[in-house]
């Protein structure tokens, strides 16, 4: 065993399952329940971290449990959740309002609702997919510092839910944004599979961002496909209510500075 061997991406992963640990121990108004579960997760996480660390083989250590664990930062981020903090929600809330984000989003035409709701759910294969291309058609390859790179994106977003708790704008505006039949699997899924709360910044707005900048060097078609989709995927997050336009704006930007610092 060689330190050196030990992925970027497992390093990060540790560091944020045992500053979720100690959140969770420490953290106001948290349940005992949540506590111990919160500390479960993360020990699960950091396993996940030694498993990719002692294997050599590639599909796990670069392909499989990655991806495993970024779902697993974010479900044991929503068990920090102890309830919204209002003056950040109206804070959001207005910030909304004055870019006129409701209006847009009423006023978006039935087929460009329908592609940036597609949009959104597209972020999940996305990522896989900007790792092929980044493996395959980049001009300097490298798994670990991919992964890293959208790992440490989103245990950044994740890891503020403890100071910055709200409910998505889903939740807290009547009606529907506008009219989409792929808006109800949208909604059954996030019903399913997510934590039920707002991240602040959006993991998703950031994965996509991050998966845009790490395809950089693609050929330009190929490129240009995936900045497109990263745009579609903060489009659909902001005008389809699952985000608010701040959420989008920090993910770029925290994207934007865990790419440049590696």
């Amino acid at each position: 065993f060689a330190f050196s061997n030990v992925p970027r991406w497992a390093i990060a992963s540790v560091l944020y399952f045992v500053y979720i640990a100690v959140v969770a121990l420490f953290l106001p108004r948290l349940s005992a329940r949540a506590r111990v579960k919160a500390c479960a997760a993360a020990l699960c996480g950091c396993v996940v971290a030694a498993v990719a660390t002692f294997t050599g083989a590639f599909r796990w250590r670069l392909v499989l449990l990655p991806p495993l664990t970024l779902l697993l930062a974010y479900w044991t981020s929503g068990l920090l959740w102890t309830g919204p903090t209002l003056r950040i929600e109206r804070f959001l809330v207005r910030t909304d309002q004055a870019f006129g984000i409701i209006a847009i989003a009423a006023r978006t035409p039935r087929l460009v609702a329908e592609a940036l709701e597609f949009a959104y759910a597209a972020v999940y294969p996305l990522i896989p997919i900007a790792f092929a291309i980044h493996m395959l058609l980049g001009t300097d390859p490298d798994a670990d510092r991919f992964w890293t790179v959208i790992l440490a994106t989103d245990f950044i977003c994740f890891g503020m839910l403890p100071w910055i708790q709200t409910r998505p704008p889903r939740a807290l505006e009547p009606g529907r944004p506008w009219t989409s039949r792929f808006r109800a699997f949208n909604v059954k899924l996030l019903g399913e599979t997510s934590i039920g709360v707002n991240t602040v910044p959006s993991g998703h707005a950031a994965e996509a961002f991050a998966a845009a900048l790490l395809v950089s060097t693609a050929p330009f078609p190929v490129n240009a496909v995936v900045w497109i989709a990263a745009l579609g995927v903060t489009a659909g997050a902001v005008l389809g209510r699952y985000h608010f336009a701040v959420d989008a704006l920090a993910g770029w930007l925290v994207a934007l500075i865990v790419w440049l610092a590696l």
